[in-house]
């Protein structure tokens, strides 16, 4: 993506916060949250992360029904100010009560995205890791969870709430499980790790809490005080009379010319949230509209003061967007189902369920990409990562991992017919809908069961004496059926053969956690918990 983006010089800068650096025009995506995409550029041989606030959909969708308009940072330059004294603050407050144990990375500047209709940040690159899960293959592992949640974001949220930050408390972790992935552990060249808090900027109001608590008694007392959504809000009186009653020791630790600039940039973030949060809902959504160029600038002093008849356009914008979107996704939905490769699929089903060495191709190329996605997130080294693609090699685990390719292959199916098949019969009045309602819930047990069942007869016909119980019994649980031959592979075998199954465990558990809405998703509180759970059974 080539940055056309302008220049917006502005407010105060100290040593802290300099322009941003040349950098190159070759600029790679490397991830997104709900309030950004972030891309990685070059200056030299330092990284840029440039956050470009375009969110997610689901995301702009909530938003537009809470507050008028997508995400602030998009489109408001107050709001991006207000980022940028804030991580400005945050830096030497961090320093402050941390020392080096945590710290914000290097924020440049801010520019407008033409491109892409959004502004963006430009910060540090921070070449970290993510608190890492446990790993299938090592003992005595160190728990990087508790420690980053004991040590950094605990005492973080009880600092920030004295201070006055009261709604980054959400991005710092309270009732938030995502939060997590905010922070990233560096590892210096001494060997000392470092947490680095790299995203301050949400995504969402801070009114989706898990904990229930933290919305009923935090939260939503916050809205009351606010006046509005909890979205990032600071008690600028509160900070400010932090930083004033806490000058000696601020003085002490920064110096004098960083405290000085901590109470004038307190004062400015004052100014620039009053004028920000004191938009109105019809101010947004116009403003939001004049920056998408859904409407001419011109226009924009018109609808000001007119704010029924910016309503009434504003809903003529929205159901033509709408009808837009639907036309382009139905159309692209019939477009697939036609372009489809139904004779290819018929075959290579068929050859998968009667091949158990095509089974066997298949599991490995799934499981190399599962080593693949743990290595590129530093949970397993080089020697790890290419011991377990080397074990993958070994025809002999052919043997042990057949039943769980079946499993995988009728997953699908199963699928199929429990989101497509029921529901049509159950509107058909094949099926009422408590009949239907379990037969979608037991269809995958019932179908494990079945296979592990046919197992065990056919072992038996041979005068085994070895039968899948372990597998019969996880089999007949929801989700976690899925790991019943896996665990019948951890309960039989030792050696090589228990790590690669030990990995399909851990794997598993841990994509449950990711796959969870709202709360899960990769490198959350919700995966680590599964990953925990299933760490403190096989290890």
């Amino acid at each position: 993506m080539k940055n056309s983006a302008k220049k917006i010089k502005w407010g105060l800068k100290d040593e802290l916060v300099k322009m941003t650096p040349h950098r190159s025009d070759q600029k790679k995506y490397i991830g997104k949250g709900r309030s950004a995409k972030v891309y990685l550029s070059y200056s030299g041989n330092d990284g840029i992360a440039t956050k470009t606030f375009t969110g997610e959909s689901l995301s702009k969708l909530i938003l537009f029904v809470l507050t008028g308009s997508a995400n602030p940072y998009t489109w408001c330059e107050d709001a991006i100010q207000c980022a940028m004294i804030r991580r400005r603050l945050l830096s030497s407050l961090c320093q402050f009560w941390f020392e080096n144990e945590l710290r914000l990375p290097k924020t440049f500047d801010y520019r407008w995205n033409k491109e892409q209709l959004a502004f963006e940040i430009d910060a540090e690159y921070i070449p970290g890791m993510h608190a890492p899960l446990y790993n299938p293959l090592r003992a005595n592992q160190v728990n990087y969870m508790s420690e980053l949640k004991n040590k950094v974001m605990r005492p973080l949220k009880d600092k920030l709430i004295a201070s006055g930050f009261d709604g980054l408390v959400w991005q710092a972790g309270k009732g938030n499980p995502v939060a997590v992935s905010n922070f990233m552990m560096f590892k210096k060249k001494d060997g000392s790790r470092q947490w680095v808090w790299i995203d301050l900027e949400s995504g969402l109001p801070a009114l989706f809490a898990m904990n229930p608590f933290s919305t009923l008694f935090y939260y939503i007392p916050k809205c009351i005080k606010h006046r509005g959504w909890i979205f990032d809000n600071v008690d600028s009186n509160k900070l400010i009379n932090y930083i004033a009653r806490h000058e000696h020791a601020l003085t002490l630790k920064l110096g004098k010319v960083s405290y000085q600039n901590l109470y004038t940039d307190a004062h400015l973030l004052s100014k620039t949230q009053k004028r920000w949060k004191g938009l109105t809902r019809h101010q947004r959504s116009l403003y939001y509209a004049v920056s998408q160029k859904k409407i001419a600038k011109e226009l924009k002093i018109f609808y000001e003061h007119r704010p029924l008849r910016w309503f009434l356009k504003s809903v003529k914008l929205f159901l033509k967007d709408f009808t837009k979107s639907v036309a382009e996704h139905t159309g692209s939905f019939f477009n697939r189902i036609y372009n489809f490769r139904y004779k290819r699929f018929i075959k290579r089903t068929y050859r998968y369920f009667s091949s158990a060495r095509y089974r066997w191709e298949i599991i490995k190329l799934y499981l190399k990409n599962e080593i693949d996605k743990w290595h590129s997130r530093k949970i397993f080294n080089d020697w790890e990562f290419k011991f377990l693609k080397g074990e993958l090699q070994n025809d002999d685990m052919s043997s042990y991992l057949t039943d769980f390719s079946i499993h995988l292959g009728i997953k699908p199916f199963v699928k199929f017919f429990s989101y497509v098949i029921m529901p049509l019969l159950m509107i058909t009045g094949f099926f009422d809908l408590e009949t239907g309602a379990i037969i979608i819930l037991g269809l995958g047990p019932i179908t494990r069961t079945l296979y592990t069942l046919w197992r065990m007869t056919h072992s038996l016909v041979r005068s085994r004496k070895s039968f899948p119980m372990i597998a019969l019994v996880i089999g007949i649980f929801p989700v976690i059926g899925n790991l019943a031959y896996p665990a019948e592979i951890l309960y039989q075998s030792t050696g090589n053969k228990n790590k690669v199954s030990k990995f399909i465990v851990y794997s598993f558990s841990a994509k449950v956690g990711s796959k969870i809405p709202i709360w899960g998703g990769k490198d959350s509180e919700i995966e680590h918990f599964f990953n925990r759970i299933c760490h403190s059974i096989f290890s």
